[in-house]
């Protein structure tokens, strides 16, 4: 499941409606229009004005249409729209994040009259400054995923009217149901949220903030919620990325789009000035701008650099989120990697001794090892070293005896360590192979030398692994 392109420019006046309500993820192409066009509070300047209408759900464009016709709903000043695809605006499927309002967006109709202007990458330092603002961001920067259930678990006790608007649709009817008061559970069975209505079946929310659990976790939720009594639970997976895949069961719920059915269900509220109120909407507001902060990590264009830039990770006040941030950073490259590269080997990225890696390996057949020994061979680029590698699984250990078996196999295979194929692809590239005349280890198997790259591009890391993939298929007896 990839992460949205940001919505194009629009040059003609145009008029989003947030339809997180009556649209879901099932919704056939006339479900979407219905859920688009009826019924809106619209002035007369917005009808005679606009051109196109945007159905967003999730903090992503499910319809867009050129309008025809205005006609009067039902209720007094409410209208809706006749109209056509708009398919030349190429903004289906694409994310609004960009667009958000900086401080929320209560008015779940947004008016863009003078067109939906060009995208402009907003300095991560700027929405870190920002962040920094915020004291529920403070509070949040220590605590991550326990700050958002605790915060939700609060808001579900705190406002149930105004927590029943924002998830009440997203579990299903149980008129068989033994509960009879309105309730939430923190940590039933490890389930970070379980809300339960009468009349409802139980609602688990498992929260991710920088990562996402693993498909068996998630599998495991599932086997424990399965003997529950009563209806089937309804699992949302509430993360700020979207999963690689489809997981069977759950539902994703992105922030963006958790922060939009809280905005609406404000502007819908009649307590506009309680301390309650008020810390939802600030709440709101700083998960637009975590999400924002977030999207900074995505791979836009393949010559940016592999990492985010120092300086402005600098103006985050917290060491976890940075850290966060930067493996994040390091798992999108390794998704693009992935997806541009060669079809053989795997890719993995993670963070250590404080600094992110990514890597690309595969299995090698060499001559005079047998088939059964699996040689994976391949590269890794780590704080501005890229490093051609071995591993040797039947040379295992951690004596020196061990090493200099390491050694000496490595010595006999050259040329699984020549750089000299990479030097355009990589450069500009140090002539110094490093460490001089012998190799690197990290116990138990993997040998290593590599030369220093101080910026590497995605898209060099791209050409990199084809190339080494190239010399790997050469290598093979």
């Amino acid at each position: 499941m990839a992460t949205p392109d940001p919505i194009p420019a629009i040059s003609e006046p145009t008029v989003m409606f947030v339809i997180n309500r009556a649209w879901s993820p099932d919704a056939d192409a006339r479900a979407t229009y219905d859920a688009t066009r009826m019924y809106w509070r619209v002035g007369a300047e917005t009808r005679e004005r606009a051109v196109y209408a945007l159905g967003v759900a999730g903090g992503v464009v499910r319809g867009a249409y050129r309008i025809e016709a205005w006609h009067a709903g039902p209720e007094k000043g409410r209208w809706g729209f006749d109209g056509v695809p708009a398919p030349e605006l190429g903004v289906v499927g694409t994310s609004v994040e960009r667009l958000a309002p900086p401080r929320g967006a209560a008015n779940p109709v947004r008016l863009y009259l003078d067109g939906i202007p060009r995208a402009q990458k907003k300095p991560l330092a700027a929405i870190a400054h920002e962040l920094n603002l915020e004291p529920l961001a403070r509070i949040m920067y220590g605590q991550r995923e326990l700050f958002h259930s605790n915060f939700l678990a609060w808001f579900f006790d705190a406002l149930p009217d105004l927590a029943a608007a924002v998830f009440r649709d997203l579990t299903t009817d149980d008129p068989s149901s033994a509960i009879t008061e309105r309730h939430v559970e923190r940590e039933r069975e490890n389930l970070d949220l379980v809300m339960h209505w009468p009349g409802a079946a139980p609602l688990v929310i498992e929260n991710k903030v920088f990562s996402l659990p693993e498909r068996a976790q998630l599998d495991a939720y599932r086997g424990k919620t399965a003997r529950w009594k009563g209806a089937p639970a309804q699992h949302v997976l509430l993360s700020m990325s979207p999963p690689r895949e489809t997981v069977e069961g759950w539902t994703y719920l992105s922030y963006q789009e958790l922060s939009e059915r809280i905005d609406v269900a404000l502007a819908e509220s009649g307590d506009r000035s309680s301390y309650e109120i008020e810390s939802v909407r600030r709440y709101s507001r700083v998960v637009r701008l975590l999400s924002a902060l977030l999207d900074t990590t995505i791979v836009r264009a393949p010559d940016e650099s592999a990492w985010l830039d120092d300086s402005e990770l600098a103006e985050i006040d917290s060491k976890q989120t940075r850290m966060a941030l930067r493996k994040l950073r390091a798992r999108r490259v390794e998704e693009r990697i992935a997806v541009e590269g060669p079809r053989i080997g795997w890719t993995g990225a993670t963070i250590t001794h404080g600094h992110p890696l990514v890597e690309w390996q595969r299995v090698v057949r060499l001559d005079g090892v047998g088939d059964d020994v699996p040689i994976e061979a391949g590269w890794q680029y780590q704080e501005g070293q890229f490093r051609l590698f071995v591993v040797t699984p039947h040379l295992a250990g951690r004596s020196d005896s061990d090493k200099r078996a390491r050694e000496e196999f490595a010595a006999a295979h050259p040329e699984l360590f020549d750089f000299s194929p990479l030097r355009e692809a990589l450069a500009p590239l140090d002539d110094v192979v490093r460490p001089p005349d012998r190799f690197g280890h990290f116990a138990p198997a993997f040998v290593y030398r590599y030369v220093k790259v101080p910026d590497l591009s995605v898209a060099q890391l791209i050409a990199a692994t084809r190339i080494v993939n190239d010399m790997l298929e050469s290598a093979q007896a």
